[in-house]
């Protein structure tokens, strides 16, 4: 932009050493601005009434570094209604490197002026298009993500991602097997739960869909398949592709604050900005343009990333790689650099942020050992429902996709150790699977999810502790046959069982488990089942019917803290009794029709039977996951 053009832009940054020379120039290229109208709107900002067909027009971007770069533009039309309560501004780019890329993925948010007042911000294209047409956001329908972000109430932290992003991540031949899963179901999450971002479709030649710009997102610390994996989870607005960690031009320190100056100029309308979701061992940014500079805050993207609403995320300087020009799409390659401030609107029409210090983060450590050693990561997360659990899992992943084999039989062993701020929550699980970094991405994503989104109590997720052991080859065990000691027993008789067990690699072996029948037994028949921690789940939730889902939030997580790890055998000794729970907890040990009499005569909370009474419990575990259940009857007699 010229230096005339920028005096018209108050909200532009101008460096502070002007010469007096350079300060002749600009006011004597400078346009004449009626003074009436110097302070209103209209001297800066351009409406969509006032343009036509064939109108010239300048555009503002970065092709490489830091540097901004001016294009030429024609405006081509305006559609009016485009959506409800919207137009659409349309112009075709000239220059020799746009018109051999077209509209690049990074442009988004790119500043339109016309006679050094602002239109809007190159926000949408058609892929394949044969030349560099773009799709224009006004400016006037971008400037209320300002007036939101200064809203009274702005919390940030409540974007509408809906349902749980974990189930997602998980292998689909692989979410009936998750514990977690099991869990969710328990509490009733999974009823608000919809596959929100569907792999898309593969775009056709043929296809005349306008279509918003997507932003790189660019990420580090990750395998190129698992990333390629991944992008199935996070729908059209970004597309994931494998860049480096920092910016060359990066000089500040993730996590401290920065101010809009940054090596290589001011940012300014034009410059590229980045939204950073994970930092540190691993670099997740989503890649944008500055479109307009207001003080302090600025308005970016012209589209949404995620329609998420009220956010705050870290805002990042930019450094542009190179362009890569594809057929289909071509995109600016990038990294995100030092802090700048945070990003606090993520809306329909345009992402806003404010210049200043960086949002709080969630801490995520995660230690891996496999047969070659021991690997440590640290990386902090966006603090933001449910983009905590998204991008906590998605980063988690990365982390094992660098560490072990992408794919083939793998046993894993997880534990993780989850800080609220009002208590620690510590999880562990075992469990099979031949895609072990999205089934871990999913695992870790569910469990947050579980917590963050919970409907009882507030939690906000404090710091995230993960340990991994990851053993290459399938360590599957299956449980062959379950042998009682006798048939018939008496009142406080053991019930010796013998657990034959199969390994799908190497030599079959035994268990013994003991199950003591209560002295004051009525005589009749028992049941013993014996299975692996799934079928104990099931077959659990089973029994108890309603008085299984959780109450409190203190149900809620005894739910995480009772759960069997895979690698599991369960036995139980029930009788015939029918057992009950009063507002969600099972009353254990007491009498089936005494516990019926207690319910009768009970004054508040819900009540609900269950169809057997555990008389006893105990169990075992192996080296790898647990497969198969088996039932059988004992009688007691006098």
């Amino acid at each position: 932009m010229s230096h005339n053009m920028r005096s018209r832009f108050p909200s532009a940054c101008v460096p502070a050493a002007c010469t007096a020379a350079l300060i002749v120039t600009v006011l004597l290229t400078m346009p004449v601005v009626d003074a009436a109208r110097a302070d209103t709107p209209e001297a800066y900002f351009v409406s969509v009434d006032e343009l036509k067909r064939g109108d010239r027009c300048v555009g503002r971007t970065v092709f490489v570094g830091t540097e901004v770069e001016e294009f030429e533009l024609e405006i081509l039309g305006v559609i009016r209604g485009a959506a409800p309560g919207t137009d659409l501004i349309i112009g075709r780019a000239e220059g020799a490197l746009l018109e051999s890329t077209g509209i690049l993925e990074g442009m988004s948010g790119s500043p339109v002026y016309k006679d050094g007042r602002l239109i809007g911000a190159i926000a949408s294209t058609w892929q394949f298009s044969k030349e560099p047409i773009a799709g224009i956001t006004p400016i006037g329908e971008m400037l209320p993500a300002l007036e939101l972000m200064d809203a009274e109430g702005h919390a940030g932290g409540r974007p509408g991602l809906d349902g749980l992003p974990g189930l997602a991540m998980l292998p689909e031949g692989e979410r009936a097997a998750s514990s977690l899963v099991r869990i969710c179901d328990m509490a009733g999450m999974l009823d608000r739960w919809t596959d929100t971002h569907p792999v898309p479709p593969a775009v056709a030649f043929g296809d005349r869909r306008l279509s918003p710009i997507a932003a790189p997102l660019v990420v580090s610390g990750a395998d190129p398949d698992y990333i390629h994996r991944a992008s199935r989870v996070l729908g059209p607005g970004v597309t994931p592709l494998l860049g480096s960690g920092i910016a060359p031009s990066s000089a500040a320190v993730p996590g401290s604050s920065s101010g809009a100056e940054r090596e290589g100029g001011a940012l300014e309308p034009g410059s590229a900005v980045g939204v950073q979701f994970v930092r540190g061992d691993a670099n997740w940014t989503a890649i944008g343009t500055v479109t307009h500079l207001d003080g302090d805050r600025l308005v970016a993207f012209g589209h949404p990333l995620f329609n998420a609403g009220a956010i705050d995320m870290p805002m990042v300087a930019v450094y542009v790689h190179a362009v890569m020009p594809l057929q289909s799409m071509s995109f600016k390659y990038a990294s995100g650099g030092e802090l700048l401030g945070t990003m606090k609107e993520d809306r329909n029409r345009a992402v806003a942020g404010v210049v200043g210090p960086g949002p709080p983060m969630v801490p995520l450590t995660v230690n891996i050992r496999t047969n070659g050693g021991e690997r440590r990561f640290e990386f902090e997360t966006v603090s933001n429902r449910p983009y905590t659990a998204l991008f906590s899992g998605l980063a988690f992943g990365g982390a094992v996709s660098s560490a072990v084999k992408a794919s083939g039989p793998t046993t894993v062993d997880l534990s993780v150790r989850i800080d609220t701020g009002k208590e620690l929550v510590e999880y562990r699980d075992v469990f099979h699977t031949t895609e072990p970094a999205m089934r871990c991405s999913g695992e870790l994503s569910l469990l947050l999810s579980f917590l963050a989104e919970n409907a009882f109590e507030e939690r906000k997720l404090r710091g995230v502790e993960l340990d991994v052991a990851v053993r290459e080859g399938d360590l599957r065990t299956a449980i062959s046959r379950v042998d009682a000691d006798r048939k018939v027993y008496r009142p406080g008789d053991d019930v010796k069982l013998r657990v034959f067990m199969r390994p799908r690699r190497g030599e079959p072996f035994e268990r013994e488990l003991c199950l003591r029948i209560p002295d004051s037994i009525t005589p009749g028949t028992l049941t013993v089942r014996v299975g692996d921690a799934m079928s104990f789940h099931l077959w659990e939730r089973d029994r108890l019917g309603p008085g299984a889902a959780p109450r409190s939030y203190e149900q809620l997580l005894d739910l995480v803290r009772d759960a069997r790890p895979g690698n599991t055998v369960v036995a139980q000794l029930l009788s015939d009794s029918p057992g009950l729970s009063l507002s969600g907890n099972e009353m254990r040990g007491i009498p089936g029709r005494a516990g019926l009499a207690m319910a009768s005569s009970a004054t508040s909370g819900a009540v609900d039977p269950s169809m057997f009474s555990v008389l006893r419990e105990c169990e075992f575990a192996v080296h790898g996951q647990v497969e198969g259940f088996h039932e059988m009857t004992v009688y007691v007699e006098e």
